[in-house]
């Protein structure tokens, strides 16, 4: 089935693009490096801006179905130029917690709520069967920003030899994702408070809702292994960035610049290049998922393959072989975009819509959960054993439980 690339299908492809335009992102890791801070403390950064997170989802989600999605949206952008801002002023671990504290603020308002009303919209047009490909569609604007804010953020880096500033950057893109939301039509706002009941009896109908849906072992088992390999995804997708800086220094790149900026040009290209394939991978969400015949099946052999490749990528660096480390790494970024699109198919089919953005945002909670354990372990594993032994070992580890858990035939099920 076809659907119809209307005014509100770019800019929901706008919204993704701009959104996308982090030009901190390519350089998140090395950052916080540059600034003295060691594998273990940056792990447990991480693990707190999804602890943020998984404190406000759910009241996000009921706010975003109760007061309207456009409101919770532009929340999370105002707490995200917050964030921004933070980074850019302050140096010190205990500032990067407050800073990473408005930043999961920001997620939590935003994940779930944008999905919401692009499922919202595809229900109202009758375009159900062609779920999966309008979202992967629409989310391939995403990874074209993160494409062209690689580039842009390693011009910046290159020139200005400094990481501070792409966090002023990012501030202007936001803005204009603000002013884009609010010109959705009204209707996307989702349902409002009805009238002649509290704020209390609607928070009450919607646990109620909220419960029924949770109720059955099945569905809770979907969510769990739907935001598992997301979990890991976040949990180790930077690592790449000191892999890249490994690769510059081999490379006889330019030997009159320093490393810092040869750095930033090989970063800028090579994090180009692989969101431009992702964005690929998005667009073809909904064939892979043909080719599988089963939301599923194909859920289940691409987080086999992901876990996979994050073993090989840590046994290719623990033996410098560090090119074939970034190519079997980059794997793991292609998997999560032909995984995401399927896994918003694969969940939106089991709730009603006037619940939608609860329900995604407490699989986002899910997802939060795995990423700050992740984020935990594999700080403290590679400050002890090295980048390639900790990405190896637990790869492995996870690879080898999501066997025993799932296994991979009769459709993940035993």
């Amino acid at each position: 089935m076809e659907f119809i690339k209307d005014r509100q299908y770019y800019k929901f492809c706008g919204y993704g693009f701009f959104k996308n335009l982090r030009f901190f992102d390519p350089f998140l890791m090395l950052f916080f490096v540059n600034k003295g801070l060691n594998y273990a403390e940056i792990g447990s950064l991480y693990a707190i801006r999804e602890v943020t997170i998984n404190l406000f989802e759910v009241p996000s989600g009921f706010m975003a179905d109760l007061f309207g999605r456009k409101r919770a949206m532009v929340t999370s952008f105002v707490a995200y130029i917050v964030s921004f801002l933070l980074f850019y002023q302050l140096n010190q671990y205990l500032g990067f917690i407050l800073a990473f504290i408005f930043y999961g603020i920001g997620d939590a308002f935003r994940t779930g709520t944008h999905k919401s009303m692009i499922l919202a919209y595809i229900k109202i047009n009758g375009w159900e069967a062609a779920k999966t490909d309008y979202y992967g569609r629409t989310r391939s604007w995403s990874q074209r920003g993160s494409a062209i804010a690689a580039l842009i953020s390693g011009g910046v880096v290159f020139i200005t030899g400094d990481y501070n500033s792409i966090f002023l950057f990012s501030i202007v893109p936001y803005l204009i994702n603000v002013s884009l939301l609010l010109s959705y039509p009204a209707y996307l706002n989702g349902p409002q408070i009805s009238k002649g009941k509290t704020v209390r009896m609607i928070f009450r109908d919607h646990f109620k809702e909220l419960k029924c849906a949770f109720s059955s072992f099945a569905t809770l088992r979907s969510i769990v292994f739907t935001s598992g390999f997301t979990g890991y995804y976040k949990a180790v997708k930077d690592y790449l960035q000191p892999l890249l800086v490994a690769a510059a220094i081999a490379v006889p790149l330019n030997m009159e610049w320093d490393e810092s900026r040869r750095s930033a040009v090989l970063i800028g290209i090579t994090y180009s290049c692989i969101y431009f394939m992702t964005a690929r991978a998005s667009r073809s969400a909904g064939q892979v998922e043909r080719w599988f015949k089963s939301s599923e099946r194909a859920l289940m052999l691409l987080q086999v393959m992901g876990h996979l490749g994050g073993f090989l990528a840590g046994v290719a660096y623990y033996f410098d072989v560090t090119w074939l480390a970034i190519f079997l790494f980059v794997i793991i970024l292609l998997v999560q975009n032909f995984r995401r699109p399927v896994v918003v198919n694969y969940l939106s089919n089991q709730f009603e819509e006037h619940i939608m953005a609860t329900a995604l945002s407490a699989e986002s909670q899910s997802e939060t959960l795995f990423a700050a354990l992740f984020a935990l372990v594999f700080g403290f594993i590679i400050d002890w054993l090295g980048v390639g032994s900790g990405i190896g070992l637990v790869s492995l580890i996870l690879l080898l439980g999501f066997f025993m858990l799932y296994g991979i035939t009769n459709g993940g099920k035993k």
